[in-house]
């Protein structure tokens, strides 16, 4: 038997404009033909954030939630829960999702998103840890964005049952990032930011404004946009104070507030440069972004990103933390214009290849029957097996420095 397994997904999904990675994969996944397939629902676990409700109020919801979750499992039968988590209270609001599924005697697909959880692993105590522990070993099949977080996993859950599944986009997106590109585009270096503050520093903005105002004065033909921010006057503010100059046409900086999904595509339609000096990422879907648009890449060895350019070859990669490096960089790539765009066209190659929503289908259509014990088609297990250029991929790549040696 190889009928398709009814699949209910818990994750968020708010009105759109969607601004977060987890929330534009939900509504990515539940467009696709294999949503249609698995008469895919929603259990929608999205929550405006506000940080001023008391621990009562948060309490007496998350039980309601839970309550939730059984009740529309008893009356709507399905044959496998796929969970989508993050880190934080998200991730133990998850694993408890998670829980009722399997209490259920329904099979779980758990996806991990976030490319702090080695991080928020390392920093919880020990109970907790073998709490998180204990909900990786006991999914059904556990997703992670990489194989350097396949790598990881292994290091502390041995026992886990891990594939690796990576973000992508849909055709449509696809298709708008790849078309009305000039072919000669003036040099412009954009950075994204979260709209937040302290987010917006673990992107490494602080970083950025540090190097600017030199590699401005070295390049002064170059263009600059800074969107994304928490308070773009501000920002301004202070490159204006170091003798950055503002908007003009010989070179300038552009400081934006948060920008909505269109904003962002014209942003990278544009430009020529990515700039993402992150301290964390797993695999940021800006990212794959930019790379479906050609451009060449300024980012640091973090999460997936070393994986998805190749180990260098889409981008100039550098340490976290490391200024001297992202001034060099900045410097190398505005003085070699040709280099950034063999590396555009060399990310616009992988992600057509490795980073569309018609390779996670694919994936996630195997891993579906084989969690719900259906069996798999050849054509299937075909699709869903890395291909050689992944495998390479995989077997070149290490768990990043900055995520650390991790103790049970």
């Amino acid at each position: 038997m190889n009928a398709m397994p009814r699949v209910l997904l818990v994750g968020p999904r708010p009105d759109p404009p969607f601004y977060g990675g987890v929330e534009k994969g939900v509504d990515l996944l539940l467009g696709t033909d294999l949503a249609r397939r698995t008469g895919m629902r929603l259990f929608n676990t999205y929550r405006k954030r506000d940080t001023s409700r008391p621990l009562r109020e948060r309490l007496r919801y998350q039980i309601g939630m839970i309550r939730s979750l059984g009740r529309d499992l008893a009356e709507h039968p399905v044959d496998l829960v796929h969970v989508k988590t993050s880190t934080g209270i998200n991730f133990h609001q998850n694993a408890i999702y998670a829980l009722v599924a399997r209490r259920a005697g329904l099979p779980v697909v758990l996806q991990i998103h976030d490319g702090k959880m080695a991080a928020f692993y390392e920093a919880s105590p020990r109970w907790m840890r073998a709490w998180i522990r204990h909900a990786f070993l006991r999914a059904t099949r556990l997703l992670v964005l990489s194989s350097r977080w396949a790598d990881w996993i292994a290091s502390i859950a041995p026992g886990a049952r891990v594939s690796v599944v990576p973000n992508g986009l849909g055709r449509e997106e696809l298709m708008c990032l790849t078309r009305d590109r000039a072919e000669a585009r003036r040099t412009q270096a954009v950075f994204i930011g979260t709209g937040q503050e302290e987010l917006d520093r673990e992107k490494g903005l602080e970083d950025l404004l540090a190097v600017l105002p030199e590699v401005s004065r070295l390049h002064p033909a170059a263009v600059w946009v800074l969107a994304g921010l928490a308070a773009p006057e501000t920002v301004q503010g202070r490159l204006a104070a170091a003798q950055v100059p503002p908007g003009n046409q010989a070179g300038h900086v552009r400081c934006l507030g948060l920008i909505d999904p269109e904003q962002r595509v014209k942003l990278l339609q544009e430009s020529s440069i990515l700039l993402m000096p992150s301290y964390y990422e797993n695999m940021p879907n800006l990212l794959i972004e930019a790379m479906a648009g050609g451009l060449g890449i300024i980012a640091t060895t973090v999460g997936a990103i070393p994986e998805m350019v190749g180990q260098g070859d889409g981008a100039f990669l550098l340490e976290p933390g490391d200024r001297q490096a992202l001034q060099a960089a900045l410097s190398e790539a505005l003085a070699s214009p040709e280099k950034v765009e063999r590396q555009g066209l060399r990310n616009r190659d992988a992600v057509a290849r490795e980073y569309t929503m018609d390779v996670v289908e694919e994936r996630l259509e195997g891993i579906y029957l084989e969690a719900a014990g259906r069996q798999l088609s050849p054509a299937a297990a075909d699709r869903s097996a890395p291909s050689a250029a992944g495998r390479d991929s995989m077997a070149r790549v290490g768990f990043s420095q900055t995520q650390g040696g991790v103790k049970p």
